[in-house]
């Protein structure tokens, strides 16, 4: 395969496939940029903006890119990537930006005709703010991108896409899809998960209470701003990773709540100071 990319399409062009196509075209990484969705109306907008060059509702028109980005919420991967199926060339590559690895890789890779690749990626960078609206071309800047390869993953692809990747500013690593899966359970998926749960607990006391927050509850809650379409789709195709991270957490839920009960101070400062010290090495 030639180096680079000269037509790529975006499919799903939201905060993070219209991020991409700003990066790709602020950097001259690719000549044509195709948008495809649901609302030709909002695939127009992009247009009129400069985010996509083109936009269609036909996955036979995506298929003449040599590079098609599946960024829709995960729900759907399956179902687009089988219809593309049967117009998809030899040579190219098929890529994807969900925040969940191994479900997706081995269903996509089943599906992919002789002679197209696949190679999941999952770029560490977003908001809790949706559409390509709130879209930016350095959103990958100094983020990172994990890239998650099998047995079965053609290695030019892979190169191609790590390449590309890095020349949006992002810093690429390779792990499995099941690592990957086991990582961002605890690290993503868990705390979008007890952000919403915190917000529905006010909810469930009294609503009226949420215009007295804070900046600790606005900064620990942001993420529950968060698409209930694209974060559904999460929790159900990682369950087992993050039905394990939920059993943890509860387990200190406990360790706090008993010290509470008991009025240990000792204890809580510990718990609270070892929090604190793991914190600091993100900062």
């Amino acid at each position: 395969m030639e180096d680079g990319f000269n037509t790529v399409s975006i499919i799903g062009v939201g905060l993070i496939g219209g991020s991409l196509a700003l990066a790709l075209k602020g950097r001259n990484l690719v000549n044509k940029i195709i948008g495809f969705g649901r609302n030709k109306e909002r695939l127009k907008r992009a247009c009129e903006l400069g985010i996509i060059d083109s936009y269609t509702d036909s996955l036979k028109e995506v298929c003449e890119a040599e590079l098609i980005v599946i960024a829709t919420p995960l729900g759907v991967f399956e179902e687009i990537t089988s219809e593309m199926a049967p117009y998809l060339k030899k040579g190219t590559v098929v890529t994807d930006v969900g925040s969940v690895k191994e479900a997706v890789v081995n269903k996509l890779e089943k599906i992919m005709p002789q002679g197209v690749y696949f190679v999941g990626t999952h770029p560490i960078a977003g908001s809790d703010r949706a559409g390509f609206e709130h879209a930016r071309e350095d959103l990958f800047e100094g983020s990172r991108v994990i890239i998650t390869p099998t047995e079965n993953t053609n290695k030019s692809a892979v190169e191609k896409i790590a390449k590309l990747w890095t020349k949006t500013g992002a810093s690429v690593e390779f792990m499995s899809p099941a690592e990957h899966d086991r990582i961002y359970a605890l690290v993503s998926h868990l705390p979008h998960l007890v952000s919403f749960c915190l917000v529905n607990t006010v909810s469930e006391m009294d609503k009226n209470f949420i215009k007295y927050s804070g900046s600790g509850f606005k900064d620990t809650t942001r993420i529950a701003r968060s698409s209930s379409e694209v974060w559904a789709d999460i929790f159900m195709m990682n369950e087992k990773n993050i039905l394990h991270c939920l059993e943890i957490f509860l387990k200190k839920i406990d360790e706090i709540k008993k010290m509470l009960s008991e009025r240990e101070i000792e204890k809580i400062k510990k718990f609270i100071e070892e929090a604190n010290q793991l914190r600091q090495k993100i900062d």
